[in-house]
């Protein structure tokens, strides 16, 4: 190629640089035409993108460089939106004018992904409507009660066997210990199956959880491209969500599971049996329920009540990816030790520990509504972090959610599970688990902790959700029992 050829390439280059350029820069005179304070694009994002800010982080600039201001402007590349500060405002869009604000700012259809597009968070308008209606009475308090024994058993068994195969102290990075007893509980009360993962760590159903609710890697950007309207990019190269061979493999096990338990009359209080009566239309709020709603100051509020008749068809396969959907989720005096659904309610520090927990790292830090064709955005990590709702908010302080305190919390700034009717539908299982996990954890063990853990917390900035750069580490030492 010759000189002249070289200069005209580039040339072309440079052009087509220049119109992409002009073409993701077009709109940015959206909020100055609005007279609406903004974050401006190649601020918190350049830094984010450089390694310098949280993603979080950078969805929340607006809240801590306008504090004054009920509302901001933001960019995701070339599409605007709205930071809400205003706790007022963020309950007249999510409780109040609902029916405007109904779906999250991503969805991925069945189309995309016929197995996410099917799981209630992805889904929006009717789909989500029908599907929230159905699934509802599957969380009240009389059902989590009866799938608490299945919970309680696995929780003391794990942690009996963990400290059984242990001789002295050993240094355990307890997220990922979580994760494995967190699987193993998932398959056990959503598919039906006993997993043990002290005994088998690199089980099947923990390798398909793994990769399932990875969000980070390949995963992690094929999310990240779907939140920036890449849905049609993926569509059109033919790429799911979902790997094949992870929704073959829950679909499998559903449909089996099904089929032994319709043929041989098998009944377990799991949610493969309530999806089932969902699917006979014969799943309803219990007489009990009102008296067992309660799980503590961070469990959401049901805003949408089941109907007489449910019009959701429910297939195996949306039984399969109502059931893996769960995977995306203190010692005190007990007689002898055995923990009960009414003893975890009456653990009232346990709880404080948790809801404080959750205001300073909620489990995805932004929650996101869409109206119309715009978005709209509440950090929650923002304003859980905001002095005048929490003050002193980086201190770690349960006692800000004791029953002589908790009057002087705002509710409408406490945002970890959502709000209104999209709120999160498993905030009870998810609470009911991590709490039982703990309990039998500190029973069996005494924990200190490791060198290897960061303190202060460092955030891994390559992740989409709040995680620890480093991981948590601790020494689990054997209790005598």
């Amino acid at each position: 190629m010759n000189a002249f050829a070289w200069i005209i390439a580039l040339a072309l280059l440079a052009l087509a640089l220049y119109l992409l350029y002009r073409w993701g820069t077009a709109n940015y005179d959206y909020f100055e035409q609005r007279r609406v304070p903004y974050v401006l694009p190649f601020s918190a994002y350049g830094r984010m993108l450089t390694g310098k800010l949280h993603p979080v982080d950078a969805a929340g600039e607006g809240y801590r460089v306008f504090p004054d201001e009920r509302f901001s402007g933001f960019f995701v590349f070339r599409q605007p939106g709205y930071l809400i500060h205003d706790p007022e405002l963020i309950k007249q869009i999510t409780i109040k004018d609902f029916d405007h604000f109904v779906d999250h700012s991503f969805n991925i259809s069945p189309e995309l992904d016929p197995f996410l597009g099917r799981s209630l968070f992805f889904q929006s308008g009717n789909s989500w409507k029908h599907g929230r209606i159905g699934l509802s009475p599957a969380f009240t308090g009389s059902k989590m009660r009866n799938m608490f024994e299945l919970l309680t058993s696995y929780c003391e068994g794990a942690m009996r066997r963990l400290a059984e195969s242990t001789k002295g102290k050993i240094e355990k990075e307890v997220k990922d210990l979580f994760q494995r007893f967190g699987n193993d509980i998932m398959a056990s009360i959503s598919f039906g199956m006993d997993i043990d993962s002290v005994r088998d760590p690199d089980n099947v159903f923990h390798q398909k959880g793994k990769r399932f609710t990875a969000t980070t890697g390949i995963q992690g950007l094929k999310f990240f491209l779907v939140t920036l309207g890449g849905e049609k990019l993926l569509k059109w190269l033919g790429i799911l969500l979902t790997p094949r061979d992870v929704a073959d493999f829950y679909l499998d096990v559903v449909s089996r599971t099904i089929k032994y338990r319709e043929e041989n009359s098998v009944v377990r209080p799991d949610f493969i049996h309530l999806l089932l009566q969902a699917r006979k239309n014969i799943l309803h709020h219990d007489q009990h329920d009102e008296k067992l709603e309660s799980a503590g100051f961070s469990t959401v509020e049901e805003h949408l009540t089941s109907t007489s008749e449910n019009p959701k068809q429910w297939t195996d396969l949306d039984i399969a990816a109502a059931a893996a959907s769960f995977f995306f989720g203190v010692q005190e005096e007990l007689g002898d030790g055995r923990l009960t659904y009414e003893a975890m309610q009456r653990m009232k520090y346990l709880d404080m520990v948790f809801t404080e927990t959750l205001r300073k790292w909620p489990p995805f830090g932004v929650l996101t509504r869409k109206c119309n064709k715009e978005y709209v955005m509440e950090n929650v990590h923002a304003i859980q972090r905001d002095p005048q709702f929490y003050p002193d908010p980086m201190r770690f302080d349960p006692e800000r959610f004791s029953d002589e305190n908790r009057h002087l919390i705002n509710q409408d700034t406490f945002l970890p599970f959502g709000s209104g009717p999209r709120n999160c539908i498993g905030s009870r299982l998810a609470l009911m688990q991590a709490k039982c996990l703990l309990y039998y954890l500190f029973r069996y063990f005494t924990v200190e902790i490791s060198e290897r853990t960061d303190v202060p917390l460092q955030l891994d900035i390559t992740a989409l959700g709040l995680s620890a750069k480093n991981g948590f580490w601790f020494y689990l030492i054997p209790r005598e029992i």
